[in-house]
């Protein structure tokens, strides 16, 4: 691909524990191989997390916790200004994370992902996987069923609705299997290159 050019965006976003994280980085390692031959890098919503003691964070009373599910738990600007910056120095730059669809933009009519998927799950496996999961930081017991799981649902609409003209895909790991799933990101990222020649 071409220097000058800036890098394609590829959006992998979505509700928590629903695979984002691992298509990332088997999609990172395939690009960069010898196969393809491409500069690939990587922006991780969560490397963005505030700090406990940062004054954004929202505490949750009721829960006698932060609340990690929200994009005040987030450094979205921080965030925006590495991934402006990223995009200028590789081929394909992987967006990984829970809100990234939706953290408003500051730049007006611009279209940021060139793909972009929605991990989703359903309840019951979401609540397993993230019951598994070693959180960084201690959660109550019913924080998911009576918090996070609404944080994620309301996050999921207000994605669909900010994102009506990227043509947001969803993709569901509990109705098609991991592998078959990434073979169509494969293939819809390689038809976009083509065009990026």
């Amino acid at each position: 691909m071409s220097s000058s050019k800036s890098a394609l965006i590829i959006g992998l976003g979505g509700i928590t524990a629903s695979g984002k994280t691992t298509m990332c980085k088997s999609l990172e390692h395939l690009f960069s191989s010898e196969k393809y031959n491409l500069h690939i890098k990587s922006l991780h919503m969560d490397d963005y997390y505030r700090s406990d003691d940062d004054p954004h964070q929202k505490y949750l009373e009721k829960f006698d916790q932060i609340d990690w599910d929200c994009l005040d738990a987030i450094d979205t600007d921080r965030f925006l200004v590495d991934l402006q910056s990223l995009r200028l120095t590789c081929d394909i730059l992987l967006v990984e994370g829970f809100l990234i669809f939706n953290i408003p933009l500051p730049w007006k009519n611009y279209r940021l992902f060139n793909l972009a998927y929605y991990f989703d799950l359903p309840y019951e496996e979401c609540r397993q996987r993230r019951s598994r999961r070693n959180s960084r930081s201690p959660l109550r017991h019913d924080y998911f069923e009576k918090h996070a799981w609404h944080a994620h649902i309301k996050a999921k609409k207000e994605a669909f609705e900010q994102n009506k003209d990227i043509g947001l895909e969803i993709v569901d790991t509990t109705k098609e299997s991991f592998e078959k799933i990434q073979d169509k990101i494969i293939k819809d990222i390689e038809t976009v290159l083509k065009h990026y020649s």
